[in-house]
């Protein structure tokens, strides 16, 4: 098991499309509603349906996420290229990553039927423009997605300790009427995780976890994979939300500082 990834969206500030728009705009997939997606259909050219993301400056990052995707099938494969501000949006030099992954990052179904890609490097490269391309030469199937991230990963040096809790934060209710009939208003079902690193460094919370926690607040959005190694179940093991409850950090002793994360995820 590797170390759990934790992902800040970078502001997206444009992003336009190829191929056919079927559904939605392109700058539908930096919004953090679930429900507000952009549909492109494949066209067969050398880069498929692609998203172009203009990131307003440039900015690092190693890894994207998209949440919700849906129709692309199976066998999708997904290429990445980006360019800085001085190149410009891949109208002079750019950078092609020639390794693709796939759209789904794992073959288990999420139980929404909907699914998550991640595209990571190794080391962070510094971007304004990146160009993100499903299903280069498909031209019979279509690619939905509703949320793409782009960020930079923390990964802390010590995972989560044993006893994380994932479930689910159902939004609707049920009740009784005093005659004993059942008053049900289903719901969304919410996926969430709870998850503690007990064993940070104190220099891991000053640099990144505290200033994390300072910038999203309650009302922010991360991205966390559990479990980043290739799997199966890989896709079921990504979430994006809110994070819930307080916000701090407790120094256990002199060597270990502890968090919890409390996340309600959108998907």
């Amino acid at each position: 098991m590797a170390n759990a990834w934790l992902l800040q969206p970078l502001p997206i500030v444009d992003v336009t499309t190829s191929g056919t728009l079927q559904m939605g705009t392109g700058l539908n997939v930096a919004n953090d509603y679930a429900g507000v997606i952009c549909q492109l259909a494949m066209d067969g050219s050398g880069n498929g349906a692609y998203f172009r993301i203009d990131l307003g400056a440039d900015t690092a990052f190693d890894t994207i996420t998209a949440f919700g995707v849906e129709l692309a099938p199976p066998s999708t494969a997904v290429y990445v290229s980006y360019a800085t501000a001085a190149q410009g949006p891949f109208t002079g030099d750019y950078t092609s990553v020639p390794t693709g992954v796939n759209a789904y990052a794992g073959s288990a179904p999420m139980s929404s039927g909907k699914g998550v890609t991640i595209w990571s490097l190794n080391a962070p490269v510094v971007a304004r423009y990146v160009l993100i391309s499903y299903g280069a030469g498909n031209s019979s199937a279509s690619v939905r997605i509703s949320r793409l991230v782009i960020g930079q990963r923390i990964q802390l040096e010590r995972n989560f300790t044993f006893g994380g809790t994932f479930g689910v934060k159902d939004l609707g209710s049920v009740d009784f009427s005093r005659r004993g009939v059942l008053l049900r208003q289903r719901g969304k079902k919410l996926r969430t995780t709870a998850i503690t690193f007990s064993n940070q460094r104190k220099d891991e919370v000053e640099a990144k976890t505290k200033p994390l926690i300072e910038q999203l607040g309650n009302t922010e959005m991360l991205a966390i994979v559990t479990d980043p190694t290739p799997d199966a179940q890989r896709q079921n093991r990504c979430y994006f939300g809110p994070l819930v409850g307080d916000l701090n950090h407790t120094w256990r002793n002199a060597a270990a500082w502890e968090w919890k994360v409390n996340l309600v995820s959108l998907f």
